[in-house]
């Protein structure tokens, strides 16, 4: 087993959102059962190294390759997607592996247009790629756990935060609860594949590639991580 200790230290605040809906205008930041105890969810912290993975391995890896094959055949899709019983209104982003292999035997419209746009790959990712055997999916159990560090963060709000969307319908901004706390975890990999990835996914977030949380186009969520990796057979 290798354990990798890492501590993401924020460079500006961050928002990790509960869904808690309030009547404010307020954004308020992750709970469990006890409102007054605010913590980083693990799954949280696994989703931006998966992506910070996705980016490391740009070229390779599922979503990304399913990505720009999407977004180059948009109009397509959307267009075939209308002809669709349900008429789908949303052309999806990207696919897993275990996604992609699932079009081969669904029959419904709307896998089928998928289908024939990703046809040229679905083959290429019947073996799980570098970022789905790591971290896993539906036809594969992960090389990774993380373990946290759970206590409490310390948040506070920031004010009349205003969307260019709704800034004529709503004279009040919206409150949104942040932290600047620094976040520890471990994460156990099962083999050096799996240490290799997770070291890529630090580098890469610290390339500034990722950030963490909600409101990143108002410089929410950058972090710097500092890692320290641990070999040891248990």
């Amino acid at each position: 087993m290798i354990r990798i200790h890492v501590k993401l230290i924020p460079l500006t605040p961050y928002n990790i959102s509960s869904s808690l809906r309030t009547r404010e205008r307020k954004v308020v930041f992750y709970f469990g059962v006890d409102p007054s105890f605010k913590f980083i969810p693990p799954t949280s912290i696994k989703g931006i190294l998966r992506t910070a993975a996705c980016y490391a391995f740009f070229e390779s890896v599922c979503e990304t390759v399913t990505a720009k094959i999407l977004i180059l055949n948009r109009e397509k899709i959307e267009e075939e997607l209308k002809k669709c019983e349900n008429g789908v209104k949303f052309v999806r982003q990207s696919f897993d592996c275990a996604e992609l292999q699932k079009l081969r035997e669904s029959k419904d419209c709307e896998s089928k247009v998928y289908a024939s746009v990703l046809e040229s790959i679905i083959d290429k990712f019947s073996s799980p790629c570098i970022v789905c055997r790591v971290f896993g999916s539906e036809n594969a159990k992960a090389k990774m756990r993380i373990v946290m560090g759970h206590k409490n963060i310390n948040t506070y709000l920031i004010g009349n935060l205003r969307f260019s969307y709704d800034i004529k319908t709503n004279s009040k901004g919206l409150d949104v609860e942040v932290s600047k706390d620094q976040i520890e975890f471990d994460v156990l990999c099962e083999d050096d594949e799996c240490k290799d990835v997770i070291i890529k996914a630090l580098e890469q977030i610290n390339n500034g590639t990722v950030r963490l949380g909600r409101f990143k186009s108002r410089g929410f969520g950058i972090i710097r991580a500092e890692y320290e990796v641990i070999q040891h057979i248990s």
